[in-house]
């Protein structure tokens, strides 16, 4: 939206997924085959198959997936999101009753778990369906970088996300913030709220009140 429409937006933000340039060489279907650890998202191509995983047990499932950096022990493993078509699955050898993590809440839990009943994961996972067409979409566009104020958080304890993938940004937006939270895994906002309002609030402020500011002109 910031890149394309940025007549929409008055800033934009990203936790942990960093903007990359787009390779007109190179199809994102092959270009996550050389990333090991993005073999879950190649495991999700296929209709039908990650939806009959994720959804035979929406309690489990969110378990899994909802844990924090210090969230690891022998009935708390942690997701491997590489290897997983080789598996058979994202959550194949994973516990069939694991321990809720303190970053979800019970009522969280239950919340999750009663919107996907009525709707499923096939939404969600339908934008991983669909990197090839945004690509094609992509190279039709014009390249040109980002012009709102951006601000981008990484996470030190990201497997997957890690915080090198950031590197370069700069070269892609004109007015860039970065930050860093040292203890704090994929769910930022969940792990370390008050961190990351530490970080977002000013910084919101701050592009606010440059907004709000105004324009002296000699005309």
């Amino acid at each position: 939206m910031a890149q394309y429409y940025p007549e929409r937006v008055r800033a934009v933000a990203s936790l942990n997924t960093p903007l990359l340039p787009v390779q007109p060489d190179v199809n994102p279907l092959e270009q996550i085959k050389s990333l090991p650890a993005f073999d879950y998202q190649l495991y999700f191509q296929e209709p039908g198959v990650a939806e009959a995983e994720l959804e035979k047990n929406l309690e489990r499932t969110f378990k899994l997936m909802f844990l924090s950096s210090e969230d690891e022990g022998p009935n708390r493993p942690r997701i491997d999101t590489s290897n997983v078509r080789k598996r058979g699955g994202l959550f194949v050898g994973m516990p069939e009753n694991p321990p809720r993590s303190p970053i979800l809440t019970e009522s969280t839990l239950q919340y999750y778990v009663q919107q996907y009943k009525k709707s499923g994961f096939r939404g969600p996972l339908n934008m991983y369906r669909n990197l090839l067409t945004n690509w094609k979409w992509q190279l039709s566009r014009p390249i040109s970088k980002i012009q709102v104020p951006a601000l981008m958080v990484t996470a030190a304890k990201d497997r997957v996300l890690l915080p090198a993938f950031a590197n370069g940004m700069e070269n892609l937006i004109a007015d860039l913030t970065r930050a860093q939270i040292e203890d704090c895994g994929h769910w930022t906002q969940m792990e370390r709220p008050a961190e990351l309002n530490k970080i977002l609030i000013p910084w919101l402020k701050d592009i606010h009140q440059k907004a709000s500011m105004p324009i002296k002109t000699n005309l």
